[in-house]
């Protein structure tokens, strides 16, 4: 360790110890202390592996002679001597929160004592089922010992589970029309299955495979050109995009009504991502455009296409007027959502971008890690507060008795911080970031419904971040807003776990009969209930 960390950390744990907080002195310095040691275990690793030796069991590196030292110049103040401290006060407090933890988890288990797990692990939700009935034979019913008849007494169950490879169905049907002999006129024709696009062979269930093939599983349409193909049925990509299209308005009012749902959200949550468009007007034929998404409740998703990055074309414009809470990173696009120009919104901060810079310097200052223990301690508590199934009032009084304290001394750790460090390095800027957004990142105490961090809003956007390693690109700005639509109810689907295929399908289906619209709402995600026969 250089001369000015190991300085700055006698400074801070002085100060700690001077004030009375002997305790906390302590966890500051074994917290540097386990960077040092794990940062030195990762060094030997890399050098073992970079001579392609084989690594047995290792003994420690570190001389515990060198270790009392280092204590002792951590500790050392007033005279040179050392206050006295409970070295075991963190692991206690780590160890005890663990121990709460597991003891929940196992109150919560639903399985009784002495239930054995199955073997296979495989759950059929949805899956067709077929019942085949196998007798022994008449003949074969007699008593070997008496002669006598045997009767029935109950039945063995055996499952297996059978797999048919994906294969397409090409349906003719045959409409009978019907005319006056005498006058010719008054033609009747046979009713059929209404197609979904007129003068299209596309069934619903093709379409929502493609639709679910390419949002749901990032599959490039001419790669699944490529895999029908196999099957027999070669549909051109031209097709299937305008396949895609067509699905896309066709849900639109789907869509809508997600939007409309998320703004009147108690808890919205909103991120951005980038993606590239082609656009022929531009020099490079090739724009980054933004798709904006928004997370209501819990329950919606919703994605909006801008070609730009831009505040004005984005959360702005949507979010326009809203009063409640919104949860979002503290890039400076988001301001106007909160300073009264936009809207008044509440602001919800994100402890994952507020420990993000702090992480970044684990392995180059060591002083982080005291911090990043105290955020992961604000982790765990959640931990627990889920194994105990707490209700939200529960959850609100578990964060004021005991995530109160770790976060005020985090915010000591922070002060001292930048009281000592200067300005323009590195871990001052990275401790300057979480107190800047404190008021936003410590809101979540006063409310149970409120999360740490907007990690669920992240995830919805890794489905983007994934197609576009596959696709690339938008076809154009319309096509940018049509996928907006897609993915906006996959994701969806995915927070209620509806499978997408068969909602697709079904749905599709519905409107091309003619649901009305004004039971738009029951196509929804979470309202949609499957026709007989769709699983």
């Amino acid at each position: 360790m250089s001369p000015e960390p190991l300085e700055q950390i006698r400074k801070s744990a002085r100060s700690l110890a001077d004030e009375g907080k002997a305790e906390e002195a302590f966890e500051l310095l074994v917290s540097a202390l386990e960077a040092v040691m794990r940062t030195t275990r990762e060094l030997e690793l890399l050098v073992l592996k970079l001579r392609r030796e084989r690594v047995g069991k290792r003994s420690e590196r570190v001389d515990p002679d060198q270790l009392q030292l280092l204590f002792e110049q951590l500790l050392s103040h007033n005279g040179g001597k050392a206050p006295e401290l409970d070295p075991q006060a963190e692991a206690r407090e780590d160890a005890e929160l663990a121990r709460e933890i597991e003891e929940a988890k196992r109150q919560s288990r639903s399985e009784s004592p002495g239930t054995k797990p199955a073997r296979e692990r495989i759950r059929t939700r949805g899956v067709e089922r077929q019942v085949h009935c196998h007798e022994v034979p008449a003949a074969e019913r007699i008593c070997p010992r008496c002669g006598g008849q045997q009767k029935a007494i109950g039945k063995d169950i055996r499952r297996r589970l059978e797999y048919i490879p994906g294969r397409f169905i090409e349906h003719e049907d045959e409409l009978g029309k019907y005319a006056c002999g005498k006058c010719r006129e008054g033609v009747r024709t046979a009713e059929g299955p209404m197609p979904v696009f007129e003068r299209s062979r596309a069934d619903a269930s093709l379409l929502a495979h493609v639709v679910v093939s390419k949002y749901v599983d990032h599959v490039p349409l001419h790669r699944l050109r490529r895999i029908y193909a196999r099957s027999g049925v070669v549909i051109a990509v031209s097709t299937m995009s305008e396949w895609v299209a067509q699905v896309a308005g066709l849900l639109q009012p789907l869509a809508d009504k997600l939007s409309e749902r998320i703004l009147k959200a108690e808890i919205l949550r909103t991120d951005a991502t980038g993606v590239k468009v082609l656009d022929p007007e531009s020099s490079e034929n090739i724009e980054r455009g933004t798709m904006w998404c928004y997370v209501g409740d819990e329950r919606d998703v919703l994605f909006r296409y801008s070609p730009t990055g831009e505040g004005a074309s984005g959360p702005w414009e949507f979010l326009a007027g809203r009063t409640g809470y919104v949860q979002a990173d503290a890039a400076s696009v988001f301001d106007r959502v909160f300073n009264g120009e936009a809207a008044s919104a509440i602001e919800i901060g994100c402890w994952f971008h507020g420990r993000r810079r702090l992480f970044a310097l684990k392995d180059m200052d060591c002083r982080v890690a005291y911090p990043l223990k105290l955020i992961a301690r604000l982790y765990r508590l959640e931990t627990l507060a889920d194994a105990k199934e707490l209700s939200v009032d529960e959850r609100t009084q578990l964060r004021q008795q005991r995530t109160v304290p770790v976060l005020e001394k985090l915010k000591r750790w922070l002060v001292m911080t930048l009281e000592s460090e200067p300005p323009s390095s590195d871990l001052a800027k990275a401790a300057a970031y979480p107190l800047n957004h404190w008021k936003a990142l410590t809101r979540f105490i006063d409310d149970g419904r409120l999360s740490l961090d907007n990690n669920l809003c992240e995830q919805q956007q890794r489905a983007i971040a994934l197609g576009r390693r596959n696709f690339l690109f938008c076809g154009s700005h319309d096509a940018a807003r049509r996928a907006a639509n897609l993915y906006s109810l996959t994701r969806t689907c995915a927070l209620h776990n509806v499978p997408p295929l068969p909602y697709f399908t079904d749905v599709l289906r519905k409107i091309a009969d003619g649901w009305p619209q004004n039971r738009i709402l029951e196509l929804l995600p979470d309202a949609w209930q499957p026709t007989d026969g769709v699983h």
